[in-house]
């Protein structure tokens, strides 16, 4: 095994270590952190640069930290749990910064990450694999192989329990396993879901076919072994590509799990989309809201809506909120939730948003965007130039994809005035980012 030295510059978008190899080359590496000499195996090599892992840190940066995970390093959840959190906030904030300048051609001021809260037991949805040897727990990074989970660090208490209690269930019933190469099998993954306010917890069978036999007699046992549990559901998906899509019923409980911020209430069901953090979901509702400047006279557009997270807040302040989803399960959540929180004034829509921006004909005064990791695109910026809103606001977990969509907004007359980033994954490289755009005036 060759190894080469490097000494790290930078941290940059993907969690990576940037450095030079000794023939000057530039090499990405994971596990080092900046003014670390590292020895390096390259792992992929393409014409102009390199991806590399750290094999040894011959100078450790003075912000490195002992990380609290028995399965650090092997897991693929977490990257940065051994770097000092605070550190963390700074490479998030540098990395944003030079993703906006590099891709988006954007110089603007980033604020400073506002952390969270909760560094560990913050993640209210989580999900585990399989292996054809019933070993429950998470994908290694960059890998199909299953890293068994003895207790995961970010999960609250009721998933470990949950994962240990299942594991010897699934032996006891002989649940069969999806095998993903054979495309053979029943269950594929398990999906945890929890509710810091009403600690409510969903536990989620994910299975290839419309059958799961034994799954009641299954959910009953679980229950009785882990009472916290609250709800739960069979998913029956056919596809391979996405975990966490399909036809669903219930096996045990009401079917949802409620979550309560400020004065808000959300039902969530169990295919459905929801933010991840609590505590950072609830500044980010407030930051949006304020970010809109509503007056009460607007009609505001909320695209990529979900199950309305940020429409029921915004409905209070505005005229008219027109929510706009693709998927049908959220909509008809995001209905509920409006009237669950007596708002009249949302009119949820089930369309594709490109789709949609092509098709509507009145006058839209603010828009509200918080599309998918690949963002939004340049087709839906293009459309939403020609609405020419006073105001957008666009909410990102994805910094490339951002600042390619930003570039489109301000070319065609939108000037920044600010990005927020907020810290919605502690221990790992993502970033959320809430950016307010205002229209420019003609002159």
């Amino acid at each position: 095994m060759t190894l080469q030295e490097v000494t790290i510059e930078k941290m940059v978008n993907g969690g990576y270590g940037l450095g030079k190899l000794p023939s000057g080359k530039t090499v990405f590496v994971e596990g080092a952190y900046p003014g670390e000499r590292v020895l390096v195996k390259l792992t992929r090599t393409k014409k102009d640069f390199s991806f590399a892992k750290t094999i040894t840190v011959l100078e450790p940066s003075p912000k490195r930290v002992i990380p609290p995970c028995l399965h650090f390093g092997v897991c693929g959840g977490c990257q940065w749990m051994d770097i000092d959190y605070e550190e963390q906030l700074v490479y998030k904030k540098n990395i944003l910064e030079d993703t906006l300048k590099r891709v988006g051609k954007i110089e603007e001021e980033v604020l400073p990450v506002v952390p969270s809260e909760r560094i560990s037991g913050y993640r209210e949805k989580m999900e585990f694999s399989l292996s054809k040897d019933r070993c429950l727990g998470l994908k290694m990074r960059y890998s199909h192989k299953i890293v068994k989970i003895k207790r995961c660090e970010i999960s609250p208490d009721i998933f470990n329990d949950i994962l240990r209690n299942l594991r010897k269930l699934l032996d006891v019933f002989e649940i069969q396993i999806y095998d993903f190469e054979r495309k053979e099998g029943v269950l594929k993954h398990v999906v945890l879901r929890h509710a810091v306010s009403t600690n409510q917890t969903m536990v989620i069978f994910v299975t290839k076919t419309e059958s799961f036999q034994k799954g009641k007699e299954l959910a009953k046992k679980l229950k009785s072994a882990v009472p916290g549990i609250t709800s739960i559901i069979h998913v029956m998906n056919s596809k391979d590509s996405v975990v966490l899509r399909g036809p669903y019923r219930t096996l045990w409980g009401e079917g949802i799990i409620l979550e309560r911020f400020d004065w808000e209430e959300f039902q969530i069901p169990p295919t459905a989309f929801f933010q991840n953090n609590y505590w950072i979901t609830r500044k980010m509702l407030d930051h949006v809201y304020k970010e809109l400047k509503l007056e009460g006279n607007e009609t505001v557009l909320d695209l990529y809506s979900g199950i309305g997270t940020f429409s029921i807040r915004i409905a209070k302040g505005a005229r008219e909120v027109i929510a706009v989803e693709s998927n049908r399960i959220s909509v008809k959540a995001g209905k509920s939730n409006a009237n669950i929180n007596r708002v009249r004034n949302v009119n949820f829509v089930e369309n594709d948003v490109e789709d949609f921006l092509g098709s509507i004909d009145r006058r839209v005064d603010k828009v509200i965007l918080d599309p998918p990791r690949e963002g939004a695109g340049i087709k839906v910026m293009k459309r939403l130039l020609n609405l020419k809103p006073a105001r957008i606001v666009y909410v990102s977990c994805e910094p490339s994809t951002l600042a390619r969509d930003l570039k489109v907004l301000v070319e065609g007359g939108y000037s920044i005035e600010k990005v927020q980033p907020f810290d919605m994954f502690p221990h790992t490289f993502h970033i959320e980012t809430v950016v307010t755009l205002s229209r420019r005036e003609r002159t």
